[in-house]
């Protein structure tokens, strides 16, 4: 029986960015079905191009279909996800966050759930924050695995305690090509070429191979759990 995978992202492009390779690795393995949960879409403009709602959930929805997922869009009385608070999560009940959380738990029933890791940015760490409310020991269903990605742009040193990275997903030249070429692909909107820092294409594959050096591999990618039942 195949295992089941519940990733609940901030943003359309979180999780290609944090947690590509170790997706395209099960997807090799074919021994998970995924569910993607997309919780903001937003109009946005960026450096480079102004980036519509609808836009950012074709994109979605294309990422999800590639890896043979499940979108989920519940809806939690006037809202459905995505919501349109991308960046400002911060002002949504969070009530509300949580239980479109545990919406998606009770449909699913995941062994594994990922979700970003708290950082700076006040999406992430209020989506997190609704995370652990939702797998509550008290709740009546809660994932054997909770694995917290890594985006590498909000994880600088004013932050050193919010979490340690502790898992790692071993990876090689291929395969990280293949993420950054897929990020290229599904997530157009996001792309600036002349983008500098953790976030440009180039720092995608120098960041792996940090990891990489951590985890005693050519390329990484690196995780940390928040909870593990092994037997």
């Amino acid at each position: 029986m195949k295992k089941k995978l519940l990733i609940i992202e901030p943003h359309s492009d979180d999780g290609m960015f944090a947690a590509g390779g170790y997706f395209l690795k099960l997807k090799q393995s074919n021994d998970h079905e995924f569910y993607f949960a997309l919780i903001n879409s937003s109009d946005i403009t960026l450096n480079h191009a102004t980036v519509t709602r609808e836009q950012r959930i074709d994109e979605f929805q294309a990422y999800v279909d590639y890896f043979g997922g499940t979108f989920l869009r519940p809806s939690v009385d006037d809202h459905q996800l995505p919501i349109d608070f991308d960046s400002k999560l911060d002002t949504f009940p969070i009530a509300k966050l949580i239980k479109f959380v545990e919406l998606m738990i009770n449909q699913v029933q995941p062994d594994i759930l990922m979700t970003m890791a708290p950082s700076f940015h006040q999406d992430h760490r209020v989506l997190y924050e609704a995370v652990i409310a939702a797998t509550r020991p008290t709740f009546h269903y809660s994932p054997s695995e909770i694995l917290l990605m890594e985006n590498p742009t909000y994880i600088h040193q004013l932050y050193p305690n919010m979490y340690t990275i502790n898992n790692y997903v071993r990876l090689d030249e291929e395969l990280v090509d293949l993420k950054i070429e897929l990020i290229r692909r599904f997530f157009p909107s996001q792309i600036n070429e002349n983008r500098r820092g953790f976030l440009s294409l180039s720092s995608i594959k120098k960041w792996a191979q940090f990891r990489g050096f951590e985890a005693k591999s050519e390329y990484a990618e690196a995780f940390a759990i928040y909870n593990r039942i092994v037997f």
